[in-house]
Formats: structure tokens, sequence, C-alpha cells
């Protein structure tokens, strides 16, 4: 089973400057980094105290607990194992995929799209600032479509 150093990371700042910079338009710039996963999720603290829960897969900002003690008792649960995904983590590191200092696991698909998925053939580690960065440009394009739209990449 993943240890919480395996489903955790540790970003750089470099890294963190990407995910203020790229995810803005959703965040705005008043929170806290609380904790990072290995699979380039984002938990931040906002003024109030309250935890919300950025999944960098499907775009999603979700309120996840009252105030920090909250969320620590929550880490406990079963809630980890949807944050954390430690049986995809597992996988991941049985096929060799371990992501090295400031990099995470990131997506060749984001699950957001209809070929994306949570699974080890669609992931890879990746510097996490090409993940912040990637992530939070393509969730802002694609931001107000309806599900189903088509949507073409264009890589330049």
């Amino acid at each position: 089973m993943a240890t919480w150093s395996q489903l955790t990371l540790n970003p750089s700042p470099h890294s963190v400057a990407a995910l203020r910079e790229h995810w803005a338009w959703k965040l705005g710039s008043d929170w806290t980094p609380v904790m990072f996963s290995a699979i380039g999720d984002v938990f931040l603290e906002l003024p109030a105290g309250s935890i919300w829960w950025l999944s960098t897969a499907t775009g999603s900002l979700e309120q996840v607990a009252e105030r920090s003690d909250e969320f620590r008792h929550l880490l406990a649960t079963d809630r980890a194992d949807e944050w954390f995904l430690p049986g995809l983590v597992d996988a991941l590191i049985e096929q060799h995929k371990v992501p090295g200092a400031d990099e995470c696991y990131s997506y060749a698909i984001l699950p957001v799209f209809a070929q994306g998925s949570f699974s080890v053939e669609n992931m890879r580690p990746t510097s996490a600032h090409e993940h912040f960065a990637l992530s939070g440009d393509i969730h802002r394009q694609i931001q107000g479509l309806a599900d189903g739209s088509s949507v073409e990449i264009k890589v330049v």
C-alpha cells in the first residue's frame, strides 16, 4: 500500500507559482496551499479557514472541511482514498512510474474528456510546474462548455 510520502507531493516554489498563475481564474489569489497529492490535486485553505479540494483532472473545486482540524480528521477516513487514489498510485509504482523531485502524476488526456481516464496507461510522472500550467490552461479554455462538447487541442 502506498505511503503518505508516495501519495503526496512537496512542490517547489516555482511549481506553486505556476499553480497560482494558471489557476488564478478559478482560485483567485487569497488562499494558502495545505497539501498536494501525487496525482496533482491541491488542497487549499481560504482566509475564513475552510479547506477546498481542487481536482486538476476535472477542474472541480469542492469544499471538503470547515476547518483544518476537520480536514486532518478526514485524512484518516475513506475520503482520503477518493482524494489520493492509493490503489492507482500503487499500480503506477508497480509499473515503475515513480515521480521524482518536484514531479507528480499527470494525464496524457485529462479525465474531464471522454477519452481520458484515471488509469496507469493514461498517467505518467511530469514536472509539477508543467502539470499545473497545462491543466489550468486547458480547464480555463473549456470552462462553460456543455458536457459532450467537441474540442480540438492544438499544441504549439
